[in-house]
Formats: C-alpha cells, structure tokens, sequence
C-alpha cells in the first residue's frame, strides 16, 4: 500500500518560537531568533579551542521554552540536577502534537499507534551524572593519589565523601531515563499507543529517517496513527567542543544561507512532532490536514550533491520536478555543501525556458540556526505550514545571494519575500520537497565516505475543500 500520509498534528519549540504558528510568523516576518549567550554560559563563544576553529558568537538559544511542567505529564517525582530533562522537553511535544490532532493522551482504551523519536545526544545530565559517581570520582582520587602519594587512605575518603555530597544523588529511575528507549517507552505508554515505540539517529536526517518509519508503520497496517518527531536539546560545551571539528561556524551575528559571503553555520537547539494517519483514515475523521507526505528518500549520494537522493524522492508517477514550488533546502551556512546542494538542484531542474517553472529556494536555519538532528523536522514544520497557507515563505535575505540562484538562466531562485503560491493548472497541487545534508567527514574512510548521505521529503497539499478548519 503506497497511500498519501496527512500531517494531522504538529508541535514544536525553537529559538523563540513555542509552536508551528509562531515559527511560521518568524519565518514571514524574516526574523533572526539567534541571540547572544548570557553572561553565565559555559561556552567559550567566538573564541578557538580544541579544533583552533572559531566558536560562533550566536546561539538558536530554546531558553525557557526547555522548561516543561512534569505534573501535567503525570511523571510523580520533581526534576532534579541527576534526571534527563530531555524526557520531559519531548514529551510535552509529544502531548502539544496529539492535542493539535485533538487526541488526548492518557486515554483508557489503547490506540493502535507507534512513536519513532529522532534522539541521541552524547551526553545529557543523567548520563553524566553517574560518570561522576563512577569513573569520574575514581579518576579524580586516582589523581590526588599519584600527586600526594603520602596521603594516608582515610584522608582520601573524606575527599571522596566530600566530593559525593556535592553531586546530585543518583537513583534507578534516573539512570533508565538517561536512556532514550525507555523514556520513549514512557512517551507510548502515556499516549495510550500500543505498538512499536523507538529511538532513531541518522545524524542531522534523523527527522527524516523517524518520519520515514513512521510512514512504513501506517502504510504496512501496524499503525493507524504515528508520533513521529526529532528533538536536539540544548547544546553544552563538550558538545560543541565536538562539533567544532566536524563543521565550520560563522562568528557573524546573523546566518543567511545561500550568501557568497557564507562562512559557517550557527547551532540551534529545539524540536518538533507530527501526528500522521492514512489520508482515507484522516478524512473519515474530519481531521485538519496541514500536508501529504507522498515521499522520503534517504540514502548514500555517490555523486556527492545530494542528486541521487533528490531523483529517489521524486521518482513516484505523478510526482515531476516541475510540480515542485517550493524547495526547503538544508541551507547550512557551510560554503561548500551549499554549492553542492545547489548544483544538485540545479542538475534535476535544469535552465529556465520562457514559460517554464520556476522553483523557489529557502532555508529555515537562517531563523533558528542548524537545530542538527531536528533540523529536517524544522523545515517539514515550515513546508507544511506554506502549503497550508498557500505562501512561499522567504528565508533570511543575504546581502549577496549565490550568483548561481540569481541567474536568469536558473530554474531556481531565491525566495526573499513572502509571496502568493499562485499554480499553473488545478490538476496540478502545490507540492514541496524539504532536504537534509550530514555533516561530511573530515577524514575520509574509504569510497563510501567520500558522497556524505542526504534525505529528501516530498510534501503535497490537501485539495482546499477538504483541509477543513
């Protein structure tokens, strides 16, 4: 079964923005929602450290819209310093998605319904938490030791007692939900969902790779509704020590992709939920649908421009590249996977003939930064929001865009303005593709590395008459 999917409920937070709707006006209005760190952040922002490569000096910062209300998620005990609060940052998107699709959660008959979450953060406050208690404390006596080789034993305890006081006390729940599978478990339970519930990670596609199983549950019949969702939570200093090898950060006070004078991206933190259903399920049920998905590719780009994986996504019958308005491209600030990722574009679209289509180009990062594995999940909340609304939205305007996309010989342009999504034919709907770039390795390993891998999904709209309110 090869059925559209609807898009009947969405949830997200990002920099500055608490849901799809407050995206959407940033994203009209053309505002920057990166800001500068306080005065009592760890990182060192715009200096070099570990990869003598510049910190940025801006941050896609979520703030206090990390903060989440454990008792409204029926969770018993309060948040402490030794708990993952990522739990409940994703499980009040989980609960905000459901209530846009009017379900309600913790309901007493099960649904059938499966959770795919796009979450692998290398470290987060639990997991660290009992390094501390463990290897860390050890290593730290270990030091003291070799430094003060006659310190009688009992004086080492009282160091390491001390040491253990400081420290937030660990506990068994705690240590379970400092894994993603089990809180993503959690999630499922509490949405009354009685089939699969697990945690994905393909890099910055993850968004596209737990939409895509999401798909796969409703299109096999193992699911008659799906959460799908990615979320990147907020980003400390080891993890972005980490980062800066594998990419190149702007130290500007502003990201607008496709410049010519791009030189790095800006992280961002934040993430987002869809509710999908069959599309014959979502109109049986008077659902609002904000958008189809009739497509996701993922895979390896032998070409390294992100092509072959574009010409995946849009081989479906009906589905050809001058149907395309509207391309929510990865757009990462990062000079050199721009080029490709326009090349790519331009190789499926080809030059501009009198009366032929035109196909416009945006990115979300521009907004809220590179939010990485929630980043695809960013601008499928974007593109559905535009067919919705039947507007192209325009991303942050470079001083200098790309020559290649102001070309009049170009098929494709750059959106800077909001403007009428105006179609040609009513046979024809509005569709969109959203892509997503990995990080290409810095040190290639063997011809498999060398093309990097990328993701693609085609949205569609619901026909007017039957999107309902």
């Amino acid at each position: 079964m090869d059925s559209a999917i609807a898009i009947v409920g969405m949830s997200c937070r990002f920099a500055g923005c608490a849901s799809p709707g407050a995206l959407w006006n940033a994203v009209v209005a053309g505002r920057s929602m990166l800001s500068v760190p306080g005065p009592d952040c760890e990182l060192p922002y715009g200096a070099k450290r570990l990869f003598d490569k510049p910190y940025p000096t801006r941050l896609g910062q979520l703030g206090d819209l990390f903060s989440c209300v454990q008792a409204m998620q029926n969770f018993p005990r309060q948040i402490n310093a030794g708990e993952n609060q990522d739990l409940y940052f994703a499980t009040q998107l989980a609960f905000d998605a459901l209530g846009d699709a009017s379900i309600r959660p913790h309901s007493r008959e099960m649904l059938r319904g499966s959770v795919r979450l796009g979450y692998a953060p290398p470290f987060n406050a639990s997991t660290v938490n009992w390094l501390q208690h463990t290897a860390f404390l050890d290593q730290t006596i270990d030091i003291l030791h070799r430094f003060l080789p006659n310190a009688p034993d009992s004086a080492l305890d009282e160091v390491k007692a001390k040491l253990v006081e400081s420290l937030p006390t660990p506990n068994a729940a705690s240590f379970l939900l400092g894994s993603g599978f089990r809180f993503v478990s959690w999630i499922a339970r509490e949405c009354s969902f009685s089939g699969a519930a697990t945690i994905l990670d393909a890099g910055n596609l993850t968004g596209a790779a737990a939409i895509m199983e999401a798909v796969r549950d409703l299109r096999s019949g193992d699911a008659d509704v799906a959460l799908a969702g990615a979320i990147t939570s907020p980003v400390g200093r080891a993890y972005l020590e980490g980062l800066s090898g594998v990419t190149r950060f702007t130290t500007r006070p502003s990201l607008a992709p496709f410049s010519q004078d791009a030189d790095g991206t800006i992280p961002g933190e934040g993430g987002a939920f869809f509710v999908l259903k069959r599309r014959e399920d979502a109109l049986r049920d008077r659902d609002r649908i904000y958008a189809l998905i009739r497509s996701v590719a993922i895979g390896h780009n032998p070409e390294g421009d992100g092509s072959v994986i574009l010409s995946q996504a849009l081989h479906r019958p009906g589905i050809e590249p001058g149907t395309i308005g509207l391309v929510e491209a990865d757009g990462s600030g990062v000079p050199e996977p721009e080029a490709r990722e326009v090349a790519a574009i331009q190789k499926i679209w080809g030059e501009h003939r009198a009366g032929g289509r035109l196909v416009g180009i945006g990115s979300v990062k521009g907004n809220i930064g590179h939010t990485l594995k929630a980043g695809m999940a960013a601008g499928v909340v974007k593109t559905a929001m535009a067919l919705r609304m039947r507007v192209l939205p325009p991303q942050i305007v470079p001083d200098r865009p790309l020559e290649a996309l102001s070309n009049l010989s170009s098929s494709a342009y750059l959106i800077t303005e909001p403007r009428p999504w105006l179609v040609g034919e009513a046979a024809s709907p509005r569709r969109a593709v959203v892509m997503g770039d990995n990080f290409d390795p810095t040190e290639y390993i063997g011809d498999a590395s060398r093309g990097g891998r990328s993701a693609a999904i085609v949205l569609e709209e619901e026909p007017e008459e039957r999107a309902f309110a």
